[in-house]
């Protein structure tokens, strides 16, 4: 298995496409605690330029990590370290969910090894989540809105009318797809990371993400980036059509008819919309 060790982690990674003028992709997975395989369709951009995804440390193929590493400077450290083994020139990052927030951290932190930034369905703004959250709960049904609200209120989000109302939303706004949805449980995702950084649910925040606000760096955006989201996200089109209204060298796209995992529930339309975006970057 191809792995690279530093100090952070040893990282398993996979790379498609040769050497070329044009600057590497690198893929960051969501989360916290999920896997590269949500990201293999951004294999198939390695047609003019190299591409790699990776598991971030603590997940999937990746070493574990303690949970006094469970946190933003932890994953910034380990991607930059990634950076440094395969390229010496500003690459383009792509972040999907929690990976959005890497990415944005990572580019705070180092603005210059950094040419093209894609958001997919990124977590910007804790609080503006939160909202949209609300709103696509209360399009449930009355009695899955009760359970969910009624469990957070006494913290009984492990009970299993808890779980079943959860995945009524998660199939309507994280992943439509069902069988998709199903593999993606078994992916050797740390729920023990995903709880600690973020908390129980999608819609539930209690984690060290909470009030984690990314707005403020949006700003200082000056490079090609692109925000693409799923018409039925839980990362809302209106809310991604904000964050783009922040970065003057942004472009946005709604895949029609997908969720939160449009990369994998239409892999042809996704793409299309980075490929378009690479053109300009």
């Amino acid at each position: 298995m191809p792995k690279i060790k530093t100090k952070s982690a040893t990282t398993y990674y996979l790379k498609r496409g040769r050497k070329s003028n044009l600057p590497l992709i690198i893929g960051c997975h969501g989360g916290p605690g999920g896997t590269h395989h949500s990201l293999k369709p951004l294999l198939n951009l390695a047609t003019d330029r190299q591409v790699i995804i990776y598991d971030q440390a603590g997940s999937g193929l990746s070493s574990s990590i303690p949970q006094k590493k469970f946190n933003i400077a932890t994953f910034v450290t380990q991607l930059n370290e990634i950076i440094d083994h395969f390229s010496d020139r500003p690459v383009i990052l792509y972040g999907s969910s929690w990976g959005g927030t890497l990415i944005l951290e990572y580019f705070k932190k180092y603005p210059s090894k950094v040419c093209g930034l894609i958001f997919h369905s990124s977590l910007i703004n804790e609080s503006m989540w939160q909202k949209d959250a609300k709103k696509l709960i209360a399009k449930l049904p009355r009695n899955d809105q009760k359970i969910i609200n009624y469990c957070e209120e006494i913290n009984a989000t492990d009970s299993k009318v808890y779980k079943v109302a959860m995945n009524k939303y998660y199939l309507k706004h994280v992943c439509r797809d069902k069988e998709a949805y199903k593999i993606k449980i078994k992916r050797k995702f740390n729920e023990e990371l995903y709880n600690y950084m973020w908390g129980p649910s999608e819609f539930c925040a209690t984690g060290t993400l909470k009030k984690y606000d990314g707005i403020p760096i949006l700003k200082k955006i000056k490079i090609p980036t692109l925000f693409i989201c799923g018409e039925h996200d839980e990362s809302t089109p209106h809310s991604n059509r904000y964050f783009a209204s922040q970065v003057k060298t942004s472009s946005i796209a709604v895949i029609k008819d997908a969720s939160h995992s449009s990369l994998r529930e239409k892999p042809k339309q996704s793409l299309s919309k980075i490929r378009a975006f690479l053109t300009q970057v």
